[in-house]
């Protein structure tokens, strides 16, 4: 137990330091430009609520710290980068844009925490149905967010990420983060196939226990069935006798 602890929180941490900082080379990369162009922003929009989604099932499950955070943050990113589609495609003042980030960033928090409760009561109810609403929502949310994104890029026909000329350290941040991001994923189903079969194993062991310990309670009650009996015919005997 102790073992499973130890590599769902360094799956985590993992996933807090790289997944969730995913969208920051982005970020900054438009302020940096000064543009948003080719950046989708239904994408990030859709990636904000898969966020919330994605923070509401972590924190349901009891999971590591570090998983609760990672969707907090994935989606405060995603919030910046909608809004520097409004300051810099929409001509919003910063002042507006703030306002409206700020304000965005409240009525997310607000939904999350509704649906946190949901997800509880459902835990409660044992509604599994309900409990993988939660799970799946958020990755269609993550897989469709890119959708629009890939529109935009045969819109453009280019991808318009790097601007005209492509900075080695940006394409080595985008490459790293997109293999670890794969990496991830690859442990996440290794471990669970990993603590499926160990689980499968304990049931295994805890049911030939049972059996034994059910052989057991039937031979001693049938040794004691069999005493009685004897003792019963012995005080038969006796009283014949007398």
């Amino acid at each position: 137990m102790s073992y499973r602890y130890l590599v769902e929180q360094v799956c985590g941490y993992f996933g807090l330091v790289f997944w969730s900082l995913q969208l920051a080379p982005q970020a900054f990369k438009t302020y940096q430009r000064g543009t948003s162009t080719g950046v989708s922003v239904w994408t990030m929009l859709i990636w904000t609520f898969a966020g919330v989604f994605m923070g509401v099932y972590n924190i349901g499950l009891g999971i590591a710290i570090g998983l609760w955070v990672q969707p907090q943050i994935f989606t405060f990113i995603s919030c910046i980068c909608v809004f520097q589609e409004f300051h810099y495609q929409h001509r919003w003042s910063k002042l507006k844009t703030l306002c409206g980030f700020v304000v965005s960033c409240l009525f997310v928090g607000g939904v999350e925490t509704g649906f946190i409760f949901a997800f509880k009561k459902a835990q409660q109810m044992n509604d599994q149905g309900g409990i993988r609403f939660f799970g799946i929502i958020p990755v269609i949310f993550v897989v469709g967010g890119f959708l629009p994104q890939y529109y935009e890029i045969f819109r453009e026909r280019r991808v318009i990420v790097f601007g005209e000329q492509v900075d080695s350290l940006d394409l080595a941040n985008y490459i790293a983060i997109a293999c670890l991001d794969v990496g991830i994923l690859a442990l996440y189903y290794i471990f669970e196939w990993y603590q499926k079969k160990i689980s499968v194993r304990s049931e295994s062991e805890e049911s030939q226990i049972d059996q034994v310990s059910t052989r057991s309670s039937a031979l001693t009650e049938k040794v004691s069935s069999s005493d009685n009996h004897k003792h019963g015919a012995a005080f038969q005997e006796e009283m014949k006798t007398l």
